[in-house]
Parts: C-alpha cells; structure tokens; sequence
C-alpha cells in the first residue's frame, strides 16, 4: 500500500505542484485503504463509516506538510466527531483514532474513565498525541494517558490521538504487504475504543 516512494511528493515546494502530486498518488491510496479499514471496521461491531480525503482547500501559498484521510461516523465531516486517521508527513506514516479541538465545540464526550482500562488492552508500543498539527509522540502508558486526557479536558488546545507512527527509517517501507498488515491489525485493535467513544456520544 504504502512505500518509501510515497514520501517523494513532499519534496515538491510548490503548492500546486504538491497538491497535483498528492491527488495522482497518494490520494488513489487513501481511497482504496479508507474502503478497507471502514469495511474492516464494521466487522468488528462499528456503524458504517463515512471516507473523508484532505482536500487542502485553504492553502492559497504553503503547500501542506502532510496529508491524511479520515473515518467519521458523520457523513459531514469528521473533525467535529471522533474518527479514524491515516495519512503522511515527510517523515512517517500516522494512524490515529482521533478527537480534535472541534470535538469539544460540538460537546462530544469522552468518558476517560472507561476508556483507561482499554489503554491497558493495546499493544505496548502504541503511542498517544496531544496536538495533530506536531509531529510529537508519547508512549502509551497510563501516566501519559492521565496527561494527556487532562490537558484534553482542561485545555482549549488539547487533543487526544491513540495510535501508532511509522518512521520512514523503518525497515517495514520495504515490505508494503506487512506495513499494510500492521496497519489493519492495529485498526482492529483500536476497534473497542472507537465504539466506546461513539456509545458516548449516540446521534
């Protein structure tokens, strides 16, 4: 699915030259692995998923430093709402269940309580992220989730991401097919989080 070639488009600076560049080839992926993780997904008890592609329609001069597609209940938009994330920047692949700042201006939420014991159930070397626009990671322990779900709740910046970065220094860009397969696996390993999220918030 995804190869070490696939970060080439960044080296484009302009931005419509990058644009072009990723909706020739990174956008075609993103359609494809957004069909397979939404169906993937419902298989493990969610409601059907709507596939959302970055359009990048306020750049006007900087081209984007990464690009991503989205999972979202709401057939609307997806920032507003809890939701999956796979996209790039230049030097790594991210996945993410996400809830951003929008999340808080539509009250969504989020029961950190009943989601700490899940944090326990996923693999030890997920990560957790506090703002989407940076590149920094934390490993996923209980006190970073404490940190974390603090400064969501007590911050109008803070953001809360579960997931898993791919260094592009990782060996695993040689071997698309088990990228891919990690990146499934992972997906259904944060399937429970997902749907305790979307029980919190019916409608």
């Amino acid at each position: 699915m995804f190869t070490d070639q696939d970060f080439t488009v960044f080296d484009e600076p302009t931005l419509t030259g990058r644009l072009g560049l990723i909706r020739r080839v990174i956008d075609p992926k993103f359609e494809t692995a957004g069909l397979q993780l939404a169906a993937l997904l419902e298989d493990e008890g969610l409601p059907p998923l709507s596939l959302h592609i970055a359009k990048h329609q306020r750049r006007h001069k900087n081209p984007p430093p990464d690009t991503w597609l989205a999972l979202s209940a709401n057939q609307r938009g997806y920032k507003m709402t809890p939701h999956l994330e796979l996209g790039l920047w230049d030097d790594r692949v991210f996945l993410w269940l996400a809830l951003l700042q929008e999340a808080k201006k539509a009250h969504i939420r989020v029961p950190f309580d009943s989601l700490r014991p899940q944090m326990v159930l996923l693999p030890t070397d997920m990560e957790l992220a506090e703002d989407h626009t940076k590149k920094e990671v934390l490993p996923l322990t209980l006190p970073n989730y404490d940190r974390v779900s603090r400064r969501y709740d007590n911050t109008i910046a803070g953001e809360f991401l579960v997931g898993k970065t791919y260094l592009r220094s990782d060996p695993i860009f040689g071997e698309p097919d088990e990228l891919w397969a990690d990146i499934q696996e992972r997906v259904v390993r944060l399937a429970p989080v997902f749907k305790t999220l979307l029980a919190a918030n019916p409608g």
